[in-house]
């Protein structure tokens, strides 16, 4: 006869059993993480740093998540405790980890009354500058760059300056604007990086990034030849709830103009400005997430997707109702589509046959004036799409009243007589 204590014992090898049969074998699935507070959580959160200093050593998990998401570098960071944050990162800390509420550890910092450990934070995680004795030469500026150095720059604003310089980015702005551009600087940095890894090639040029005091007459905003002009208004950190919320400056602007640079150096061509705002947008959420660019981004891209609508219920006519220099707003939606069919690889991939056709892209075998040329690096950037497994580009663009041999600057769009058409 068994007894309770057996038949409880039996009771729960039948019910593992059940539950092990239950549920198919699936040898490539990964474990469930999980989520809990952790001693290291607690000292870190005190700032005890020989504690901290002692599980790590034991090798704690200095990422470990507690039930809201939070690293031990969001306690110590939302207490304050710059030393120990510091040595969190130096064992492995990841500082752009979010919490449940898509908050990081630095924006606690910098939220709870803290700079100074936000400052800490910033060094320890590859977020300063580097010095401008590690920087590379400058043989790769552009030679027809108007402001060269320093003394040139503060002769330009009639006042001090300051350069901060990396081996691709440079940043030159008014003394007076020192902490937002140390600030914006390691993050231009970081988003060339990853512009590079998408596009597979380093620019032209390196990248200059001006800024000038408001009013200064070349405070336009914009790039050419990998110079960038703006004033210093993204540099006053205050100016931006970016920054004032989420502990991120303002950077998706200068990320777009250093992505027209990208794609101008393989010489591709589509959609206007389209294929640089598209990677733009992703090297910004990688390096400068946060919640008020990517409502913007998708607030665009809902902008795009009903201008493509009202497209093709006007018979394949860009609406009169919309200036004629957004045209390319279809190319952008048409890009995003086949990005979401596709998959993640979708830019890589097709900037490795932009690669592979550099030859051609850089002297098309054509004569005439800029159109032809235009149109010839269109018609190869098309074959590069074309290429790419599953997405019947060229069919695409057929389908939905799109030249597979015409650019869209070629059609001269600004022309008063343009027929609002793309072929």
């Amino acid at each position: 006869m068994l007894t309770r204590k057996h038949t409880i014992f039996v009771a729960v090898i039948l019910m593992t059993v059940a539950i092990a049969c239950s549920k198919p074998v699936d040898e490539t699935s990964s474990p469930e993480v999980v989520r809990a507070t952790t001693p290291l959580h607690e000292v870190a959160r005190d700032g005890r740093m020989q504690s901290v200093e002692s599980f790590l050593a034991d090798g704690a998990d200095p990422n470990a998540l507690d039930e809201t998401g939070k690293t031990p570098l969001h306690h110590a960071a939302a207490n304050g405790h710059g030393g120990t944050c510091t040595a969190l990162i130096q064992a492995g800390a990841d500082p752009a980890i979010k919490d449940d509420t898509g908050i990081t550890a630095m924006s606690y910092a910098i939220s709870n009354g803290h700079p100074a450990t936000a400052d800490a934070i910033r060094s320890a995680g590859g977020l300063a500058q580097r010095p401008v004795s590690e920087a590379s030469p400058d043989d790769r500026l552009n030679p027809s760059l108007r402001y060269r150095d320093l003394a040139s720059f503060e002769t330009a604003i009639d006042g001090r300056g300051l350069l901060l310089k990396d081996e691709n980015v440079w940043l030159f702005a008014p003394q007076e604007r020192d902490t937002g551009a140390n600030t914006v600087f390691p993050y231009l940095v970081r988003a060339y990086d990853e512009l590079r890894s998408i596009v597979g090639v380093d620019t032209e040029y390196i990248i200059v990034v001006y800024n000038f005091p408001p009013q200064h007459k070349d405070a336009f905003g914009g790039t050419s030849n990998c110079t960038i002009y703006y004033d210093d208004h993204n540099l006053r950190l205050d100016k931006h709830e970016e920054w004032t919320t989420y502990g991120v400056p303002h950077v998706s602007g200068y990320i777009e103009e250093m992505a027209h640079n990208f794609v101008h150096t393989t010489r591709a061509q589509f959609g206007w400005e389209m294929l640089g705002w598209s990677i733009g947008a992703i090297a910004s959420e990688r390096v400068a997430q946060n919640s008020i660019h990517s409502r913007h981004v998708a607030n665009t891209r809902r902008t795009q997707a009903e201008t493509f609508r009202r497209y093709k219920e006007l018979g394949h006519v860009f609406p009169d109702d919309i200036e004629s220099n957004l045209v390319d707003r279809i190319h952008a939606h048409l890009l995003y589509e086949c990005e979401k069919k596709y998959g993640g690889g979708f830019w890589p991939d097709f900037f490795e046959h932009v690669r592979s056709e550099a030859e051609r892209l850089a002297h098309p075998d054509v004569t005439g004036g800029d159109d032809a040329y235009r149109n010839a690096r269109y018609q190869i950037t098309v074959a590069c799409f074309d290429r790419l497994a599953g997405l019947n580009f060229k069919a695409l663009l057929e389908e939905n009243g799109i030249s597979l041999s015409t650019d869209v600057k070629s059609l001269h769009p600004m022309n008063p007589d343009w027929n609002r058409r793309l072929v």
